[in-house]
């Protein structure tokens, strides 16, 4: 007997060590911050705000492992999801000089803290931006010196040719702008990332010619990558372009690696999201998700593009996470994807309203305003001019180096709410070449419910369900933690 107890204290001994072991060394909860767009003044128009506000998330992530959340403004009503950080930063040029205010207030359920102000005097823009960052409630790392650029005059530059992203314009002189400034300031991965994103936007809506691009903007992030290892935003793009050429493989495994070294980084669990959703592994895709919402800072939360919902048949999830909130610009993007909700939900009435605000949209990507058309036309009875819209939707695309082909299956639905099945599968079949090869979707699709009985239509999914099946062999939702 006193043997047995001796083994039970032992045991008991053993169980509390290991308790207070795995406390000790359990990581600490994450670290949630509520980025608001900045107010620009002087020398700010809207879209160089969004490029500064880029920025800023770029100094949190890469300088520690924060969930940075980045809205237009504070929500109403605003209900924190636990406790988290808001930074409202307000900036204004002054000769090269930047000034940057950033005021911040660390709030949770049922408490606001009192505000405090990071406000330095103006001064060099990377300077500026490192000390103003350094002022916030986080144990940051020291700043990474291949990040910013140093002189100032390409500082202002830069802010500039990238805020044609937010614009959608001048794309082509943008670029010329950025790589020269990656000719003059090498070393610098903001320049590096942010190029490789310009270029990319263009390869996926310029149908003209653009030979050496794809390569050229997979190096600038593979450069961006080696300046800085484990860029969360270069890492967002190089998954972006790799899976839009359906090598979601190698996508994955470099996101897999990102994901290591910052578990809480939301650019990189979005491109987890996307390339895995494309390859129809929505598994791992909807473990991103459930991730990105755990690390979201506002409550109910609405993460943005939640087409993985869309596929796993999880509809309202979907049309919350492209809610506009009051007050917000139109959104030609969103309004888009609402409307194509509300076509699935058989409420024409309202999908033509998002259909018409989509068009009206021009900051938003040509490729959707013009399918919006297309849908609104046939609501509208215009079956002809419904067809003749996709027709000169699909001719501009007819030359795209990279194709985004789950926007090409959208396109192959638009086809099949026609009426036009040989099309509608003409579509799906050059869709699934590009590399979207989500086969629930091809299978459980509302618009494609007549192409099932088809024998070609089975032909395609059954190509589409055998790649992924091999992508499913070589990765899982355990390989990225989630």
């Amino acid at each position: 007997m006193r043997r047995v107890g001796i083994a039970f204290l032992l045991i008991a001994f053993l169980a509390g060590g290991w308790i207070l072991w795995r406390r000790l060394h359990q990581p600490p909860p994450p670290i949630r911050v509520l980025l608001l767009d900045p107010v620009g003044g002087d020398g700010l128009d809207w879209a160089m705000t969004q490029s500064l506000s880029a920025l800023l998330v770029d100094e949190l992530e890469t300088r520690s492992d924060l969930a940075v959340t980045s809205l237009p403004k504070l929500p109403e009503p605003f209900q924190p999801a636990g406790d988290l950080v808001i930074i409202r930063p307000t900036a204004l040029r002054e000769g090269n000089y930047l000034r940057l205010a950033l005021e911040w207030a660390e709030v949770g359920v049922g408490r606001q803290g009192a505000w405090h102000l990071s406000d330095p005097s103006p001064g060099l823009p990377a300077l500026t931006l490192r000390a103003a960052v350094s002022n916030l409630p986080f144990n940051l790392q020291h700043d990474s010196p291949s990040l910013l650029p140093e002189d100032p005059d390409h500082f202002w530059t830069f802010l500039k040719a990238d805020s044609s992203v937010y614009s959608n314009v001048n794309l082509n002189g943008a670029l010329e702008t950025l790589q020269v400034l990656c000719s003059q300031e090498p070393r610098c991965a903001l320049f590096q990332a942010s190029l490789a994103h310009l270029d990319t936007l263009r390869i996926l809506q310029d149908s003209h010619p653009l030979y050496g691009h794809v390569d050229m903007a997979l190096h600038a992030s593979e450069q961006a990558l080696l300046l800085l290892p484990g860029y969360p935003r270069a890492l967002h793009f190089s998954g972006r372009l790799l899976s839009d050429q359906g090598h979601q493989d190698e996508a994955l495994h470099l996101l897999a690696e990102g994901l290591h070294l910052r578990p809480h980084s939301l650019n990189i669990l979005f491109a987890i999201d996307y390339a895995s959703r494309t390859a129809g592994l929505l598994d791992i895709a909807l473990g991103s998700r459930e991730r990105i919402t755990s690390l979201w800072a506002i409550s109910p939360p609405p993460p943005p593009t939640g087409f993985t919902f869309l596929y796993a048949g999880r509809l309202a999830e979907f049309e919350s996470s492209f809610q506009i909130p009051a007050g917000a610009p139109l959104d030609g993007f969103t309004e888009f994807n609402l409307g194509y909700a509300a076509l699935i939900r058989n409420n024409p009435v309202l999908a033509r309203q998002h259909f018409l605000a989509a068009e009206q949209d021009q900051t938003a990507e040509g490729q959707f305003r013009m399918l919006a058309k297309v849908f609104r036309f046939q609501l509208e009875g215009d079956k002809a001019g419904a067809r003749e819209a996709l027709d000169l939707l699909d001719q501009s695309r007819m030359g795209l180096q990279v194709p985004d082909g789950e926007f090409t299956f959208t396109m192959s639905e638009a086809a099949a709410y026609l009426g036009e099945e040989g099309l509608a599968m003409d579509l799906a079949q050059r869709s699934f070449s590009q590399g979207f090869i989500c086969d629930s979707w091809y299978t459980h699709s509302p618009f494609m419910g007549a192409l099932q009985k088809l024998p070609r239509w089975k032909s395609i999914l059954q190509h589409v369900e055998e790649r992924r099946g091999r992508l499913a062999q070589l990765h899982h939702r355990a390989d990225f933690g989630l």
